[in-house]
């Protein structure tokens, strides 16, 4: 999936949370997925990661996000991290583990919340 296809979908009825999680999804499979030998598939799954993150900064830095200041600079760190280490990976000198436990981090935060009380049966007559 490019991210061009992520901003696409972002434009349908879904809620924005649920396009942020099945990208992160996608990518995140894409990376755990690359054999150990296939240079040209880790690229391809740490670039088009590293797209979603610059994506997702981008959108972080614009004056309609509404997001906290501080949740908006701690996601911003942590894209300028993935940034970073993204070329490291790239070339092949870092693991791919870390990307993808920031990505599984990400997806727990956009995860709905669970009601901690059961649903109410119904009275019946």
């Amino acid at each position: 999936m490019s991210v061009a296809a992520y901003q696409k979908a972002n434009q349908n009825t879904e809620d924005p949370k649920q396009t942020e999680y099945r990208a992160f999804a996608l990518f995140t499979r894409a990376m755990e997925e690359v054999g150990e030998e296939d240079h040209v598939e880790r690229v391809k799954a740490v670039a088009n990661n590293r797209q979603l993150w610059l994506t997702l900064q981008r959108d972080l830095t614009s004056e309609e996000n509404g997001l906290p200041l501080a949740l908006k600079g701690q996601l911003l760190s942590i894209a300028l991290w993935v940034g970073r280490y993204s070329s490291q990976a790239m070339r092949g000198e870092a693991e791919l583990a870390p990307l993808i436990t920031v990505n599984k981090q990400i997806m727990e935060g956009l995860k709905p919340a669970t009601s901690a009380q059961p649903p109410k049966a119904e009275a019946t007559q």
